[in-house]
């Protein structure tokens, strides 16, 4: 198997010089998962953004309490991201911790705040509405941007004008691949392509076209989305939105791209409850639906 590294130097310096000449990747696997601990232990009290009035992308964030990974979320965007002209919009879906005073710590962000709980689904799409930018970014709170993340989901858009969508590399905290974009099959069963592989392996870093990328991280053109309505409220409060949207895409006439060199550590579904579960087997039935799967 042939291992490949897009990181960025700072990561080679510490680990790749280390392990590579004695090609133990399993020696190199601990010592990635190690970093990953170190850099998301990094957390300021406060995060000052730039203000921007006509920003390139548009970050929306709905967050339902969570503050500590809000802000290392929040961190992780201002430290690892080149570009400078982007937005902040944070929807705050009645939060009753810390979140509820984030402004304190945050500044030049647009703080949304719902009177009632309206989920991830309907929570994006007003978002949206409010964005200014050509891009809308979807970005979990329970994630954090390793350098250059969003610039390189960036750079597919400015390059190729048929993406309409690009996602990024999903990886686990400990170190694990969550997914390299994912795949619809004929009769409606979706899978995360290299689910728990290793992110190192070759077949996971190219950039090629997907069914679908997950909307923990997932960049759009605005017009693209404002014309399909957003995500389709059959699916209120959330699962199989961002499917739905992909393939309503892809319908258009326009890909949806996988981008290895945008890294995104995933804490993945820090409120999930058997309630999650339920709403998300619902959910995969109106999909199968809506597109006549069986």
């Amino acid at each position: 198997m042939k291992i490949v590294f897009p990181f960025y130097p700072t990561m080679k310096k510490k680990i790749l010089s280390k392990y590579i000449k004695t090609l133990d990747y399993s020696l190199f696997y601990k010592a990635y998962k190690r970093y990953v601990v170190d850099i998301n232990n990094k957390i300021p009290n406060i995060v000052y953004f730039n203000k921007v009035e006509k920003p390139k992308v548009s970050i929306i964030i709905p967050v339902h309490n969570q503050y500590s990974f809000t802000m290392k979320c929040l961190f992780s965007v201002k430290q690892n991201t080149i570009l400078k002209n982007y937005e902040i919009i944070i929807v705050d879906d009645c939060s009753t911790d810390e979140t509820s005073s984030i402004e304190n710590n945050v500044h030049n962000v647009k703080i949304i705040r719902n009177k009632t709980n309206k989920g991830f689904l309907l929570n994006c799409n007003y978002a949206v509405q409010q964005a200014k930018g050509e891009y809308i970014y979807l970005l979990n709170n329970d994630t954090y941007i390793l350098p250059s993340a969003i610039d390189k989901l960036v750079e597919v858009l400015s390059f190729d004008k048929n993406v309409a969508a690009v996602g990024s590399k999903l990886v686990y905290p400990n170190g694990k691949l969550q997914g390299a974009g994912s795949v619809v099959m004929k009769n409606g069963t979706v899978y995360s392509i290299g689910h728990l592989e290793n992110p190192f392996d070759e077949k996971y870093n190219s950039l090629q076209e997907v069914d679908y990328c997950c909307g923990a991280s997932l960049m759009i053109r605005k017009d693209i989305w404002d014309s399909l309505g957003g995500f389709d409220e059959l699916f209120v409060p959330a699962y199989f939105e961002e499917t739905d949207l992909c393939l309503r895409i892809k319908k258009l006439g326009y890909k949806v791209v996988y981008q290895p060199e945008s890294e995104v550590v995933h804490y993945t579904s820090q409120s999930y409850s058997e309630n999650s579960f339920n709403q998300m087997k619902i959910n995969h039935k109106k999909f199968k639906k809506k597109w006549n799967m069986h």
